[in-house]
């Protein structure tokens, strides 16, 4: 298992890249005074309210109020995951990504990927090559024709041939790479011979485009009818899709896509311009393939053939996704005709008819309660009570949210189990709250004013002394995000504002830190430091103040029960001291 990223060189990557050009690369901004802008890429609107400070390294929406970093923009706007995040910045600098062993131990990327990708690639090539060239590919290029398959679509997918033989890739690819990236399989003697031999091949490749494994098709009745790349260091089954990457190549924000079951049935809707599709990999669809999938759409449809099989594939893939399925995520099941599938179906009907099938999928609900429920009499208890013993388990492992509570009021409805009503919601007083927060905008307080600037201008840490700190650290509202906030500025005494977020992601802390490292009109531009001093003088001082007035509120609430007999020596000097200072 690779190790861990080292904290030190997440801090590097983030100051040696600028957020204006990764930005600007995806999203094209404009100077605005000091700051860059547009229109924000998260929500729609017709003004820019979406602002990139190069100085903070930071972005942030005045209309949604999305704010992060570098890395929280690759992660919300290209949804990748935090370590593909990491990958896409050292490979705009050009670095290799070093990693810990468990003891803490540094050193360099393992495996080495880039090589495997690079290998894949080239095996792609020679594949797509053997397909016009080769005196023995004539068969797969008459299969690819009768299943219609036009030259653009089959250069689109880079769909390729592999001859018969043992050896048949280049000797020039070297034989480590071949054998760790499963394209080769070794014998006793130590020689190696082709995994994949007289099959139709597709590339498989990863988001961002890299080719990270390979499917080969027989033309005849030999099996496996299919045969995928084994689980290599760059290929995880469980965890990628066929056609994502063309998808998104195709479609930045797809509104919703398909999941069918083999590599021609997304080809095919490809073709008849369906053109968000994706496959599993000669696996079932697994909680992972639903978490990827919907960081890209908000609605996943199941599509799979009418048949036994293929009602059993779209159980498991329900029942997988399930802890997925947050509030505002949909999926729907699409089960088609027992003579057909998506591939055969869509060059049957069209496009027009297929979409309109998609439009009358039955939704996660019915469809959940309809399987539960088959073969069960509900109008016995017998029967409500299998149902119910079926159902409760599987909508525990819904997140929490609007749609479980009414996924359990419906099963108590059907079962006559517990209340059949929600909880009443408020709604009305909620957006009122709502509105009220947003209007009423008051001066940030004089503790966030302080970790707002230590955030924002880090080199300000100097600033804080003893008593300072001592007093920020015992804070209750805030007092571990400073403790943890300083001992970072202690530790990196260079880091800049845009790194220092990473160290509280996935604490309970990170909201807090990402809008304090938006917060604006902090400090006057003509003096800031001279006005930070005073902000903390003023800090320690109503601290200061509180202690007191809690010491004289437990005192006089000790005098009123007892009276002064009531209270020791020590206890009234101090009181007559506090109530003077006072």
């Amino acid at each position: 298992m690779a190790g861990r990223i080292p904290r030190e060189f997440i801090d590097n990557l983030i100051a040696r890249v600028d957020i204006v050009d990764i930005i600007d690369a995806r999203v094209p901004l404009k100077l605005a005074g000091k700051n860059y802008q547009a229109r924000c890429p998260f929500h729609n609107e017709k003004s820019p309210s979406f602002s990139v400070n190069r100085d903070k390294q930071f972005y942030h929406c005045f209309g949604c109020g999305a704010s992060g970093n570098v890395i929280s923009f690759l992660m919300d706007y290209d949804r990748q995951t935090f370590v593909e995040a990491v990958e896409t910045l050292a490979e705009t600098l050009g670095v290799d990504i070093p990693r810990e062993s468990p003891g803490g131990e540094k050193h360099g990327q393992e495996p080495n990927l880039p090589p495997l990708y690079q290998v894949q690639e080239q095996a792609a090539e020679f594949y797509a090559r053997q397909l016009r060239e080769h005196p023995d590919a004539g068969r797969a290029r008459d299969y690819l024709q009768n299943r219609g398959l036009s030259d653009d679509i089959i250069s689109h997918f880079q769909i390729g041939y592999a001859p018969p033989g043992w050896r048949n890739l280049p000797t020039s690819l070297p034989a480590d790479q071949l054998l760790a990236s499963g394209l080769t399989i070794s014998k006793e003697a130590g020689s190696f011979y082709d995994r994949f031999r007289d099959r139709i091949m597709f590339p498989i490749r990863d988001r961002r485009g890299r080719v990270i494994g390979f499917g080969g098709r027989v033309m005849g009745d030999e099996t496996p009818k299919y045969l995928n790349s084994p689980e290599t260091p760059t290929f995880k089954k469980h965890k990628e899709v066929y056609g994502l990457y063309e998808l998104l190549a195709t479609r930045k924000k797809p509104e919703r896509i398909i999941v069918v079951e083999g590599y021609m049935d997304v080809i095919a809707l490809f073709q008849n311009g369906i053109d968000y599709a994706v496959a599993t990999l000669g696996t079932a669809t697994s909680p992972e393939h639903a978490d990827l999938l919907f960081r890209y759409a908000p609605e996943i449809v199941f599509c799979f053939d009418g048949d036994n099989a293929g009602r059993n594939a779209a159980w498991k893939a329900l029942e997988a996704s399930l802890p997925a399925l947050r509030d505002s995520r949909s999926i729907r099941v699409l089960m088609l005709p027992s003579s057909h599938d998506p591939d055969s179906l869509v060059r049957e009907e069209g496009k027009e008819c297929f979409e309109t099938r998609m439009a009358e999928a039955r939704q996660l609900s019915d469809y959940f309660f309809l399987h539960l429920s088959d073969n069960l009499d509900l109008d016995s208890i017998e029967g409500r009570s299998t149902l119910f013993q079926k159902a409760n388990p599987m909508i525990a492992k819904l997140p929490k949210g609007v749609f479980r509570d009414m996924m359990q009021a419906r099963l108590n409805k059907f079962t006559g189990h517990g209340k059949a009503t929600l909880n009443q919601r408020q709604p009305h007083r909620q957006v009122q709250s709502i509105q009220k927060a947003n209007t009423e905008r008051t001066k940030p307080s004089m503790l966030r004013i302080i970790l707002a600037t230590l955030i924002q201008k880090p080199d300000f840490f100097s600033l804080v002394d003893a008593e300072a700190r001592s007093e920020l650290e015992r804070d209750e509202k805030a007092g571990n995000l400073a403790k943890k906030l300083f001992l970072i500025l202690e530790q990196n005494p260079s880091i800049r504002c845009g790194a220092i977020p990473e160290h509280f992601r996935g604490e309970a802390e990170f909201g807090l830190v990402i809008k304090l490292s938006v917060l604006e009109d902090l400090l006057s531009e003509s003096d800031a430091r001279a006005e930070f001093r005073d902000t903390l003088k003023s800090f320690v001082s109503q601290q200061k103040r509180q202690l007191i007035d809690q010491r004289l509120e437990w005192l006089n609430n000790k005098l009123n029960r007892l009276g002064f007999s009531g209270l020791d020596q020590a206890e009234l000097e101090e009181y007559r001291r506090l109530t003077m200072r006072k």
